[in-house]
């Protein structure tokens, strides 16, 4: 797929999970956001941690939505389905917030989105970000057990721990996933020393591939690393573009 042809039909809300803080979920998002910016897609990305901010830090151009309030006033997040309405967004694309992130399922509950999205014209992915915590796995399996194949999955298996994830690999949450359909992509391992670098620098990893400030051996760890998690999010081209 190249970027002068990427079509995204139906358009896309994709939203990263579970609600467990530290697990990768907004470096999830930036590789997202990266792929799908460089393959044609028209993002409008969104961070909803405002305490964090890690998302915004290094994508500038994620706005912030304010999710830390009561739940009667989370209309704000209206901004979400207003950029596939109303601007010309083919994907949004928004990093959940750590604790206090089941404010998003709540929103999207009371506004019916999964109900909406062949009214609207938008398919809602869920990305869940896969890691060896017992908190984490239990939060992904609720959001299965809730929302089953009303939503789209896609698994981002999170290895910076090591090449398997024996606790999610062998558990009921992964198969059930994966009987909804879900496609799964491995995020490799980036060492550590380039993580922090690129973390200082506010850069994500495509952008530290060229960046002056990093040193040539992080701008090369750069370089491999998106090589392979193009790789990966090839794997998921039918479920983000189709």
């Amino acid at each position: 797929m190249t970027s002068n042809s990427t079509i995204v039909q139906p358009r896309k809300l994709l939203t990263v999970w579970p609600q467990k803080g530290g697990i990768g979920k907004s470096f999830v998002t930036t590789l997202l956001f990266d792929y799908l910016s460089e393959h044609g897609a028209r993002v409008k990305a969104f961070d909803l941690d405002h305490a964090n901010s890690t998302f915004h830090r290094l994508v500038p151009e994620a706005e912030f939505i304010d999710t830390d309030v009561d739940t009667d006033k989370l209309a704000g997040l209206d901004r979400l389905v207003r950029a596939l309405t109303e601007e010309d967004a083919d994907v949004v694309l928004a990093d959940n917030r750590a604790t206090g992130g089941d404010k998003l399922q709540y929103y999207f509950e009371e506004n019916r989105l999964v109900s909406l999205q062949g009214e609207i014209g938008f398919a809602l992915v869920f990305v869940v970000v896969a890691v060896d915590d017992k908190d984490a796995i239990s939060q992904i399996a609720d959001l299965v057990d809730f929302y089953g194949d009303r939503v789209r999955w896609l698994v981002a298996r999170n290895l910076r721990d090591g090449a398997q994830l024996a606790v999610f690999d062998q558990g009921n949450t992964r198969k059930k996933l994966l009987a909804h359909g879900a496609v799964e992509i491995d995020v490799p391992c980036l060492a550590e020393v380039t993580r922090n670098r690129l973390q200082l620098a506010n850069l994500t990893v495509a952008r530290g591939r060229t960046s002056e400030k990093l040193h040539i051996l992080d701008r090369s760890r750069c370089v491999r690393f998106h090589e392979r998690m193009a790789a990966e999010f090839a794997k998921a081209e039918p479920l983000l573009f189709s």
